[in-house]
């Protein structure tokens, strides 16, 4: 059965308000629910598809379509159909409503991510039967647990199917959002992450009662190693500026008027340094022996640990200070050195035009951990994009994920679906439209 035949984009549109239907909240049972509706959709089209799952209550859902004769690497579309609950208290539509009104659906996970899912499977399904005109295989891939780690999710199924995470050229969430910038309207795409390092800092000093307090202080000797990394902050200048460089290139200049832009440049360009948690005794009366804090550096990448290392042996040099990398995970970044990369944006800025997007490709990277990340440090290519009018522009949108009245509207979202799948089938059919 050939997908193009009959999917129609009407029914995508009620197909994703359905979904939007499913609490889907993580480690919940609409986490099922809603693999056996895309399952569900799947098998109309002919597709097999198998679930991954750590434990079954909790299923992963993968489907693929194999090239008869593959040339390129393969492409992954990914998705996360868990999503975070609402206070439906706070919201003027219900929260799991998949209303269809004012020209918009309303919904949590409108925006995060199940209108790519929906983007991605539009594409995917009006591939089927066209085994022989691909020049890759293509892999649909929509897991649970994002918001909860992906330690159910993404990273379990790495663990079992590990050969879809090498050199893959990857679509997954965090651009495709819109930016009007110093008069220009332009289209964001993702094309890497920060690193995250977590550090744990402690110190130890001598114990006793609150009512006689020594020099000899663990609390006070954390403190003063804090102070100093804290300090320093700004010193810590490693990883790649590639992406901010390239985003001021293609601006024109690094002085953006949209305030969200401004903050997405300059988060492209920086390095910080959060504290997590810490823990300084349980007993207000009580003088701890032992203090401690848990920081989180987001750096950028190409940063490596040793560099990490090296700014923390500086700064708690001379100090009774103790420090402990409890985790490391790497950042990656697609440059537009990389034809790929070029070449994608330039179907992008093409598709967009054509279903009426004026805007140019702007790259980015993501505004925190996705589930990219699995792929990135295997040396896939990830790009960000679910393609959205500027109706749904970045600034007004970034509220509402995880906030009140997520949603999206009905014309952003065919825009999305048929511009997706204008880049994706010009990837993967050698220019066959």
């Amino acid at each position: 059965m050939t997908g193009e035949a009959d999917m129609k984009i009407e029914q995508i549109v009620e197909a994703f308000a359905e979904l939007i239907r499913i609490p889907s909240v993580t480690g919940s049972a609409g986490e099922e629910q809603a693999c056996a509706y895309l399952e569900s959709i799947l098998a109309r089209y002919g597709i097999q598809s198998e679930r991954i799952a750590r434990i079954k209550e909790r299923p992963n859902l993968l489907a693929g379509i194999r090239a008869a004769h593959p040339q390129k690497e393969p492409l992954v579309l990914i998705s996360h159909i868990d999503v975070v609950d609402g206070d439906k208290e706070q919201w003027s539509h219900p929260v799991f409503g998949g209303e269809r009104a004012g020209g918009r659906i309303w919904g949590r996970g409108t925006l995060d991510t199940k209108q790519l899912t929906m983007m991605e499977l539009y594409a995917f399904l009006r591939l089927a039967g066209q085994e022989e005109q691909l020049n890759r295989d293509v892999w649909f891939l929509a897991t649970i647990d994002e918001e909860g780690g992906s330690a159910y999710g993404m990273e379990y199924v790495k663990s079992v199917r590990p050969e879809l995470f090498q050199e893959a050229m990857v679509i997954n969430e965090g651009g495709g959002f819109p930016l009007h910038i110093n008069g220009q309207d332009y289209m964001m795409l993702t094309v890497g992450e920060k690193a995250v390092c977590k550090v744990r800092v402690w110190a130890e000093g001598t114990g006793g009662h609150a009512s006689a307090p020594g020099p000899d202080q663990a609390m006070l000797k954390l403190a003063s190693g804090l102070r100093r990394i804290f300090a320093a902050e700004k010193e810590l200048t490693c990883g790649s500026h590639h992406t901010q460089e390239t985003m001021k290139q293609i601006v024109g200049s690094g002085d953006w008027d949209n305030a969200v832009g401004a903050d997405i440049f300059g988060y492209a360009g920086q390095n910080s340094i959060g504290m997590r948690n810490y823990q300084i005794g349980e007993r207000s009366n009580v003088i701890p022996a032992r203090a401690e804090a848990v920081l989180e550096f987001k750096v950028l990448p190409g940063t490596r640990r040793e560099e990490i290392e090296a700014f923390l042996e500086r700064q708690l040099s001379g100090l009774p200070i103790h420090y402990e990398i409890s985790g490391y995970e790497p950042g990656f970044e697609s440059n537009f050195d990389n034809s790929r990369l070029k070449e994608l944006a330039a179907d992008l800025d093409e598709a967009g035009k054509r279903h009426g997007f004026t805007g140019r490709t702007l790259p980015m990277l993501a505004l925190g951990r996705t589930d990219g990340r699995f792929f990135g440090s295997e040396g896939s290519m990830v790009y960000g994009c679910s393609p959205l009018l500027m109706e749904d522009s970045f600034d007004v949108v970034l509220p509402k994920v995880h906030g009140n009245n997520e949603s999206i509207g009905e014309d952003s979202f065919i825009f999305g679906c048929r511009v997706l799948d204008e880049v994706i089938r010009k990837n993967v059919l050698g220019g066959a439209q």
